[in-house]
């Protein structure tokens, strides 16, 4: 009996040491995220702060601390984000609550108010939970996975092969295009787009469908890819998961439009005869007829004459001067790398005459001088009746005289607008135009510098006028300065002075050496014809030769995961410095970075533009080791021939493991593809036994294009 009754105690005992341990403990239920109306958060989307929008990261969690026992008064508890995964091995303190230790007979919220997320939070399955400091190791009620997201809301996606967001591909059936972008914060500094993963779409914003597999910062796209009318639309945006659209910095969506140009020519007879005065002297191309208007929209145009560009002839027609328009005519039309569109020149005859030399369109004229305007023409002169007339602005200047010599000229003293008109006696009858407009100065202004044949390692330096040029009076509709005419230096004594001293050099140039380092020259002009306040002095000069053999310097020589490297050159307060960083042949500039030393954080190739008052001189690095031009890639195989030329056989370097080799078929079709580094694996694995005489191959590195080109297969 006393047995029984002991173990009855004893299990009471247990019963009532185990319930007060866990009335102690106090379960926390699982935690939640909520919004301001106090509804549960679906995901949390945090970003940081930039020029147009505040910062969105303090967040609010709650949850529910069951009835129980007081804890101790030292107890804290702890809001705690799991690893990417949902995992609690190496979890992150999100916040903590101090003041809930009291007895309770009913639920009592706990409140987690301002908690931020890190800024490395990138995944759809994390988990946050509520643990008490008193008991870590108690058993915590977890979360569902939660989306929780932290991205810079900074960055814009620029397409780098694209015009105005279009990639147009000519005259072809097959073809491998890939389709990148640069990452740059709102300052234009570019960021390693290695840095985030991706989601490629196809089409518009509104009917997007993911493109799987694809998550690096390029895309190829093949024939295959298109729609039955030779489009397709793709635009890309950094995987942020179940936040990624509400990042507002997507690509511009980019339209692929395949295209058969035909014969694209300037309309009319491979010779076309006009007058001067002839109304309708425009050129234009049929592009009309082959493209449709979006993509005409999209075209650069430039017009050449005799092969030289025209200045502003810039769009799908030109309009002939009425002076001096005989030539040979054509135009460069260009839709994008992938869509070159030669068209055939034209001959534009002049049937009538023209004025060979015009007059400038714009002349000083300096006190007490006399402006001799003159022109030549190859209008007939006299026995023909050809006729010519001077007007100043528009009155007469002369009578209507006779044109006895090619060259006509006429003296004036005062500013105004000046014209010549030529009645021609030829077959056209032409009228012929020339004008200028004649300026007073207000003041003279002075350029010197270094002769054009000059080098950097010359040990002399021959110093000369650069330009002399009045300056206008400011709101008078005049350009702000006009350079005067070689014969109008008479009108000034020049001398040179060195470091403010006055050398008693008078001439127009000054030889002098460039050990003379560092020395400060100017060029004082006198004006010698009476008048006061037209005397100036340049701009000072420093000598200051750029030594040969400037390189740049990396520290470290290679890019870190994640890190950055610093650019240096040889510095000097006499040198002014430009950055650029070439992409596909292109020098793009890189704003703002003026200085000897710049850090960049993006592979590539960095070239810098060094430039003194007398000198340049430029160098270029890459960065990262990508392939550079001497590393040759074969384009032929000659497999079951020679055996040294059985196989595809890369440079060292492209057996790195961030390298990714593919080779397409003629058809665009996948034949082979290796990640982790090529190691001579093709043809051996051509899917189709390399039976082609022809494929594409394209080189990535870190997930960029590097290289890309043909494989010719010869057997």
């Amino acid at each position: 009996m006393n047995k029984k009754l002991n173990l009855i105690l004893l299990v009471s005992l247990l019963s009532f040491i185990n319930y007060g341990e866990l009335l102690a403990q106090r379960a926390v239920l699982a935690p939640t995220f909520i919004d301001n109306l106090g509804d549960e958060r679906s995901e949390i989307c945090a970003f940081a702060a930039n020029s147009s929008s505040p910062a969105n990261n303090s967040f609010t969690v709650i949850t529910t601390l069951r009835p129980g026992d007081a804890l101790p008064s030292d107890n804290e508890f702890i809001l705690e984000l799991s690893d990417a995964d949902g995992n609690f091995d190496t979890p992150t303190e999100l916040g903590k609550v101090t003041d809930k230790n009291d007895a309770s007979l009913s639920d009592v919220e706990l409140r987690f108010d301002n908690v931020e997320i890190p800024s490395d939070a990138s995944s759809d399955t994390y988990r946050i939970r509520v643990i008490t400091s008193s008991s870590p190791e108690s058993p915590a009620d977890i979360s569902d996975p939660i989306p929780i997201h932290f991205y810079r809301n900074d960055l814009r996606l620029l397409s780098n092969n694209t015009t105005s967001g279009l990639l147009v591909i000519c005259d072809v059936v097959n073809f491998v295009e890939t389709l990148s972008f640069s990452v740059r914060d709102e300052l234009g500094n570019e960021i390693d787009p290695a840095g985030f993963t991706y989601q490629w779409f196809k089409g518009g914003f509104t009917d997007r469908v993911l493109v799987p597999g694809e998550t690096g910062p390029t895309l190829n796209i093949t024939q295959n890819d298109l729609e039955p009318d030779g489009t397709a639309r793709y635009f890309a945006a950094i995987d942020f998961g179940q936040c990624t659209f509400q990042y507002t910095s997507q690509t511009n969506v980019i339209t692929v439009n395949r295209i058969n140009t035909g014969d694209i020519n300037i309309i009319g007879s491979p010779t076309v005869n006009f007058c001067p005065q002839d109304p309708n002297k425009t050129l234009r191309t049929n592009i009309v007829d082959v493209l449709n208007p979006q993509l005409i929209v999209r075209a650069a145009f430039q017009w050449q004459k005799d092969d030289v560009d025209i200045d502003g002839a810039t769009g799908p027609t030109y309009t002939l001067p009425d002076n001096n328009f005989d030539g040979n005519y054509t135009v460069k039309i260009d839709l994008g790398a992938s869509c070159p569109l030669p068209v055939n020149p034209i001959r534009v005859i002049n049937d009538g005459s023209t004025i060979t030399t015009p007059l400038l369109e714009n002349l000083i004229i300096l006190p007490a001088q006399t402006l001799n305007l003159e022109v030549t023409t190859d209008a007939p002169v006299a026995p023909a009746t050809s006729l010519f007339q001077w007007l100043r602005d528009t009155s007469p200047l002369t009578g209507i005289l006779s044109l006895t010599d090619p060259t006509v000229s006429v003296d004036v003293m005062n500013p105004g607008r000046y014209s010549i008109r030529i009645m021609a006696d030829d077959s056209c009858l032409s009228m012929l135009n020339s004008t200028t407009n004649v300026f007073s100065p207000v003041s003279i202004g002075l350029i010197i510098g270094a002769t054009e044949d000059f080098d950097c390692d010359d040990s002399s330096v021959i110093l000369e006028i650069k330009d002399l040029f009045g300056l206008t009076l400011a709101g008078s509709g005049a350009p702000p300065q006009v350079s005067l005419t070689e014969d109008q230096y008479d009108f000034f004594d020049f001398e040179w002075v060195k470091d403010g001293v006055p050398t008693g050099v008078t001439e127009r140039t000054l030889e002098i050496s460039t050990a003379d380092e560092n020395a400060e020259y100017t060029l004082r002009a006198m004006f010698n014809a009476g008048a006061v306040g037209l005397d100036t002095e340049s701009p000072p000069l420093t000598i200051a030769p750029i030594p040969s053999g400037i390189e740049i310097t990396a520290s470290p020589t290679s890019l870190p995961a994640g890190g950055s490297v610093t650019l240096s050159v040889q510095q000097n307060p006499a040198y002014t410095y430009e950055w650029f960083r070439i992409i596909d042949g292109v020098d793009e500039p890189l704003v703002g970075l003026n200085g000897n030393t710049i850090t960049v954080t993006a592979e590539g190739e960095y070239k810098v533009v060094i430039s003194s008052g007398i000198c340049t001189d430029e160098d270029s690095i890459v960065i990262g080791n990508p392939p550079g031009v001497s590393e040759l890639i074969p384009n032929l195989i000659t497999p079951g021939g020679n055996s040294a030329n059985n196989n595809w056989i890369l440079p060292a370097t492209y057996n790195e493991s961030d390298v990714e080799v593919s080779i397409y078929s003629t058809r665009g079709e996948l034949d082979f593809q290796k990640s982790g580094g090529y190691n001579e694996e093709w043809p051996a694995n051509s899917a189709t036994g390399a039976s082609e005489s022809l494929y594409f191959y394209i080189i990535t590195k870190s997930n960029s294009v590097v290289r890309k080109g043909t494989i010719t297969v010869m057997r």
